[in-house]
């Protein structure tokens, strides 16, 4: 509609001419303007607007071409009315000029009259909001939405073909523009750019492969042509991969088969779900959530923070609720968990938090980092795994099991060094199993994701983690794919 809008000069009064010439996506300031004016419309005792614009880009390569864009923008408004203690009203619509949401305002205030009362309400008692600052955005990669996101292609894929490799990979940029507020005089706003980069480089006969993946929110620190080599020099060692026996193995897991893992740990910090015994959270033995206790590793501490140097995130949600720094492990110790605003105000606690959809697992051992190159030495008999994909929970939450297959370079280890590379293996195990089974782990950064179905496509928010070695991991099975 946004596009659309424009092309037919059907412009909002809320823009200006030039407003979508600097940025994908509407500035804070047009979108608080906008909130404004659709708080004064409304009628109602209550009323929060919601405003989310994205603008993402995403080239998909197979075979060496270009053969799927997801090109476009996406622009949502969500409103919700109350009048008094009636239950309240919601609202979503992706238009935006003045005479349609006029017409849904005074809809949505008429049918808020006829709601029925709610008996209890759950309202929160008023909180200090404190906001972080919004560090999340990069003018450079806005900019390449537009331009020098196409220039990463031939980048990213020459090299590879004309190393003697088919090739295959991803090219993303996102950009996000979000507005939150209400009749109680909150309004708070941000931005947020991402970009990644993969490549695959697959062997002539198809049967051996390299994956190599670079992510950030600024653009201008993603490195093209050094991803392609790692991929061309994990390609050209998987040749002729064999088969070998699954079974229990010392595991040396690089930073994107962790990132895998981790990404899924959030969902286990939530309370409601803990308190039903739906996350690994849950002691059954003393029928309370293992706060205080060790679950994993002392070497380890997990937290999220809107402002972390090596990805971020909006210091609010959809709510408009603060989004703050949090510690959830803290040297192996189990330290905190997650309330959303509804479920703190019905067991009275406060103050509300999500659940980190934004991980970042820190070395807290007081020894030297170990390298992955490092680790390969030390290991005696074990497989290096460059990569997991297809990772995906097994129905078994309590236990939080992850199965998921090796892809992109997986290599068998012998007395120190990389002997051969090996058919891809299906796992399943579960960091809270694993992650006590730590023998070193490395320095934490970043980690690409890739394009992911099995996580919902593109983007995913940053997790930030360690190479790890690992005794005894589980695989199960050999895997076919590639």
């Amino acid at each position: 509609m946004l596009e659309s809008d424009l092309a037919l000069g059907v412009s909002p009064l809320w823009l200006p001419p030039r407003s979508l010439d600097a940025s994908p996506v509407l500035p804070p300031d047009i979108l608080r303007a906008m909130a404004k004016e659709i708080l004064e419309l409304s009628t109602a005792d209550t009323m929060s607007v919601y405003i989310d614009h994205t603008a993402t880009g995403v080239a998909r390569v197979a075979r060496g071409r270009v053969r799927l864009q997801e090109s476009g923008s996406a622009f949502r408004i969500y409103l919700v009315t109350r009048f008094g203690h009636r239950a309240e009203v919601t609202f979503s619509m992706d238009q935006f000029d003045r005479s349609t949401l006029r017409q849904a305002v005074r809809y949505l205030d008429q049918l808020a009259r006829t709601q029925s009362g709610d008996p209890i309400s759950l309202t929160m008692p008023a909180l200090p909001r404190v906001y972080g600052p919004n560090t999340t955005w990069h003018d450079a990669t806005a900019r390449a939405l537009a331009s020098s996101r196409h220039a990463a292609v031939p980048a990213l894929i020459i090299p590879v073909l004309d190393a003697g490799f088919a090739a295959s990979g991803m090219i993303g940029v996102y950009a996000h523009s979000t507005v939150f507020a209400n009749t109680e005089g909150l309004m708070v706003s941000g931005q947020e750019t991402d970009a990644e980069l993969a490549v695959t480089a697959w062997s002539a006969d198809g049967k051996g492969a390299g994956w190599a993946g670079q992510t950030s929110r600024d653009w201008t620190t993603l490195r093209p042509d050094a991803i392609a080599r790692r991929a061309i020099h994990l390609a050209e060692r998987a040749a002729n991969p064999v088969a070998y026996e699954p079974g229990r193995y010392t595991t040396i897991l690089d930073r994107p088969a962790v990132v895998q893992l981790v990404n899924r740990m959030g969902e286990h910090f939530d309370a409601h779900a803990t308190f039903e015994r739906l996350t690994a959270l849950f002691n059954t033995s003393t029928l309370r959530p293992k706060l205080n206790e060790p679950v994993v590793d002392q070497r380890i501490t997990l937290s999220s923070n809107p402002n972390d140097p090596d990805g971020g995130y909006l210091p609010f949600n959809y709510r408009g609720d603060p989004l703050i720094p949090m510690t959830w492990v803290d040297r192996g110790i189990h330290t905190n968990l997650a309330y959303s605003a509804d479920y703190a105000a019905a067991v009275g606690y406060a103050p509300p938090n999500d659940a980190p959809t934004s991980l970042r697992m820190d070395n807290v051992s007081r020894d030297t980092p170990t390298s992955v190159e490092e680790m390969i030495a030390s290991c005696r008999n074990g497989i290096y795994v460059n990569r997991l994909a297809y990772v995906g929970p097994t129905g078994d939450l309590a236990n939080g099991l992850l199965s998921g297959v090796t892809a992109g370079g997986c290599f068998l280890i012998r007395n120190g060094k990389i002997e051969k590379a090996i058919k891809n293996l299906r796992f399943l195990d579960s960091p809270w199993f694993f992650l006590n089974r730590l023998e070193a782990i490395g320095t934490p950064e970043r980690a690409s994701f890739g394009y992911a179905p099995w996580a919902g496509g593109w983007p995913v928010t940053p997790t930030i983690v360690p190479p790890l070695m690992i005794r005894d991991f589980n695989f199960t099975a050999t895997a076919d794919n590639v």
